[in-house]
């Protein structure tokens, strides 16, 4: 198995698909507000490294050609998002619904409030534009209502937890670690 680097946002879903066994480069989620960080995070988890597998959406507008460099592959996803669902299930939950994973409910906090500098105010200005935020379950540790709370707090936005499964997720997991054999 190649090396691997991912987004910790993804931990739970990839330890489940891969084995909790992995030996992975985990970064802090919420490092794709700052282009700058995240490229320092990038390089240093990637090294000299030819051949990893980098678990991260279009995160980063250098990615690509920083993965090109030394062999390596990503998800194909925009982002992390399009790395669970499909676009025909995303387009199932509306076009005015933003969709997390348990991932982003976890590091809501990192990403918006630190990453961001967002206020309750600034966070109901931004979620304004959506009807709900959809939380999507897998099933694999169950969502602590107090979190859901929080976040509905923080956004007034309402928020529905939805079942889904790991099916597309697996399915580009498969892929990129299939572009390394």
């Amino acid at each position: 198995m190649p090396k691997l680097v991912a987004c910790s946002i993804f931990r739970s879903e990839l330890e489940h698909v891969l084995g909790a066994d992995l030996t992975v480069a985990w970064l802090p989620a919420g490092l794709h507000v700052s282009e700058e960080r995240l490229g320092q995070a990038l390089d240093e988890a990637l090294g000299t490294e030819h051949g990893v597998a980098c678990f991260y959406g279009a995160c980063h507008p250098d990615l690509d050609a920083r993965l090109a460099e030394r062999g390596g592959r990503r998800l194909d996803a925009k982002n992390c998002i399009a790395a669970f669902l499909s676009p025909a299930e995303q387009a199932k939950l509306g076009e005015r619904t933003f969709i997390m994973s348990p991932g982003w409910l976890k590091a809501w906090r990192s990403i918006f409030v630190e990453g961001l500098g967002w206020d309750e105010i600034d966070a109901r200005l931004n979620f304004g534009a959506y009807d709900r935020v959809v939380i999507l379950d897998f099933g694999l540790e169950p969502i602590d209502d107090l979190d859901v709370l929080e976040f509905f707090d923080y956004t007034e936005t309402e928020v529905e937890i939805v079942p889904a499964t790991l099916n597309y997720f697996r399915a580009r997991v498969a892929e990129i670690l299939q572009e390394h054999d």
